[in-house]
């Protein structure tokens, strides 16, 4: 008759045989002493401890939970970062300003063309723009900190982006507004497709994005006169045509 090569853990106070595992006699529950295993049983043993508490740990939700948290928090900070490098960064394109230094005086254009009673047609530069912006812009905006450095226009097929290059305590800041310009049935429109802050685009229909653009509106009264009475307005890359409206009679 074979024995069972299991050793055993015979209890000193009831006698009674327990699993080699156990701490406590399973019938009476005084401590056992586990000094009278093998030593391979009792290492054994604890390798086996080991490895539950391990599954326990990595089974754990409270851990899995710690673990979900942190990588969420790590993933927030990883866009923050990314937000401020993208705000810090000036956009992919800005008017080298040696252009502007050939640029031609359209400031009496402009003001002949919008009080003229007849129907004008008159053309503008990419650099001229800017020129004109850089020197009709003073504004920045009011924040303490906060100073203009200059405006200046950007010409495409059919668009127009505004931006402005600012300082905030000495670090530079950009921000631009894209128009489409259209004409139809003699009416000039203009749709907001674009509003970018360093290099980070906003959708232009989220509230508030044009308000750093508010004072060059506000100081930009001659030239939404002309937009005003403009029944055409063609815009190519790097050239703005404008074709007035006859004064009503």
């Amino acid at each position: 008759m074979s024995q069972s090569s299991t050793p055993k853990l015979t209890c000193g106070q009831c006698g009674y045989e327990n699993e080699p595992e156990r701490v406590y006699c399973h019938n009476c529950g005084t401590k056992l002493d586990r000094s009278v295993l093998p030593k391979e049983t009792v290492t054994q043993q604890e390798s086996l401890d080991h490895a539950r508490k391990r599954i326990k740990k990595l089974t754990n939700p409270g851990t899995a939970g710690a673990t979900i948290k942190t990588l969420i928090n790590t993933l927030i900070y990883a866009a923050l970062v990314a937000v401020v490098y993208l705000l810090l960064m000036p956009p992919p394109r800005v008017p080298n300003r040696e252009t502007e230094a050939g640029a031609n005086v359209i400031s009496s254009d402009i003001e002949a063309a919008a009080d003229s009673p007849a129907g004008v047609t008159v053309q503008f530069t990419e650099a001229d723009i800017s020129q004109h912006l850089k020197g009709r812009v003073k504004d920045g905006g009011g924040i303490p900190g906060l100073k203009l450095k200059r405006a200046y226009g950007l010409l495409g097929e059919g668009t127009i982006t505004v931006g402005v290059e600012q300082a905030l305590f000495g670090y530079p800041l950009h921000s631009q507004v894209e128009y489409r310009v259209s004409n139809e049935g003699g009416k000039v429109t203009a749709e907001k497709i674009g509003v970018r802050y360093g290099r980070l685009g906003i959708h232009p229909a989220i509230p508030g994005t044009e308000s750093s653009f508010k004072k060059i509106w506000e100081g930009l009264k001659r030239e939404r006169a002309l937009y005003d009475r403009a029944q055409s307005v063609t815009i190519t890359q790097g050239r703005m045509t404008v074709v007035t409206k006859p004064a009503a009679r």
